[in-house]
């Protein structure tokens, strides 16, 4: 647990992937996220500051939204800064190469990450030009 927590401690930028079950996030993934609460008394409380990018993996689309819905609510309750695109993959979510099945998910994660890097790195910018103090 410590090698994760101080792994959350040191990222900028953060990207949750859940698979959906009953239209939400895996029980697995909220126990990881439960632990985050470890981070409460941190100079970046929580997720703060952190960029948020989220994937849903679902075996239809209702589940795959829901999913990410639910994602994007907890990136808020954490103080994350979700990304403007988050990514439902709906069955068939890959190829037998490992690919994603859909045209427009293998256009997606790309985009989704670029967002995590291009905000990740504006946060820090505008961190590093604030007064002492001023965050």
């Amino acid at each position: 647990m410590d090698r994760y927590l101080d792994a959350l401690r040191a990222a900028d930028g953060v990207v949750l992937i859940s698979p959906a079950y009953h239209g939400s996030i895996s029980g697995l993934l909220k126990n990881a996220l439960d632990y985050i609460n470890e981070l409460s008394t941190d100079t970046r409380p929580y997720l703060h500051g952190r960029v948020f990018g989220c994937v849903a993996v679902a075996g239809g689309e209702q589940g795959a939204a829901s999913t990410l819905a639910a994602l994007r609510a907890i990136g808020h309750a954490l103080r994350a800064w979700p990304t403007p695109l988050g990514v439902g993959i709906a069955r068939p979510p890959f190829t037998s190469e490992g690919l994603p099945a859909d045209l427009t998910v293998s256009q997606q994660l790309p985009s989704m990450l670029d967002q995590v890097i291009e905000m990740s790195r504006a946060l820090n910018h505008t961190k590093q030009s604030l007064p002492a103090g001023s965050e």
